[in-house]
């Protein structure tokens, strides 16, 4: 019985939860990959409205960078013809994110705001809208 109960006391210690929240329903996409700027993370789905970038890294030098996801396609270029921009800080009409991210922060993505579902997202970017360029991206 003991040996039962202190299982279940140290299983969380071994597989703990995202920063993002953990919990039921929790899907661990993939981390950010051929970044630039220093862009990292890690993305999860959080619900069927809500994407998350965990532990996000940015050096806030770039210009015009904005998140960006795509529900169409099958190769990189496709993504990129059908990205639709996501207004973040959600209720915004979507700043740029200029700020210098180390590690410490978890992006909040609302998709409700585009009417996209989690369970249809292909690709998520970190994309500058400037020089029409991936600082870094995830494949679903």
């Amino acid at each position: 019985m003991y040996s039962l109960i202190l299982v279940c006391l140290l299983v969380p210690l071994v597989h703990p939860a995202p920063q993002v929240g953990g919990g039921a329903g929790v899907t661990f996409v993939g981390d950010l990959v051929d970044t630039d700027h220093d862009v990292g993370g890690e993305v999860y789905i959080i619900n069927d409205n809500t994407l998350a970038i965990d532990k996000f890294t940015y050096d806030g030098k770039g210009f015009g960078v904005y998140i960006h996801v795509a529900t169409e396609g099958s190769s990189l270029a496709d993504y990129v013809d059908n990205k639709i921009l996501v207004p973040y800080p959600a209720g915004s009409t979507g700043q740029p994110i200029e700020d210098k991210y180390d590690g410490g922060d978890v992006l909040r993505i609302d998709l409700k705001q585009i009417g996209v579902r989690a369970r249809d997202v292909k690709w998520l970017s970190v994309w500058c809208t400037v020089f029409d360029l991936s600082f870094g991206h995830v494949t679903f």
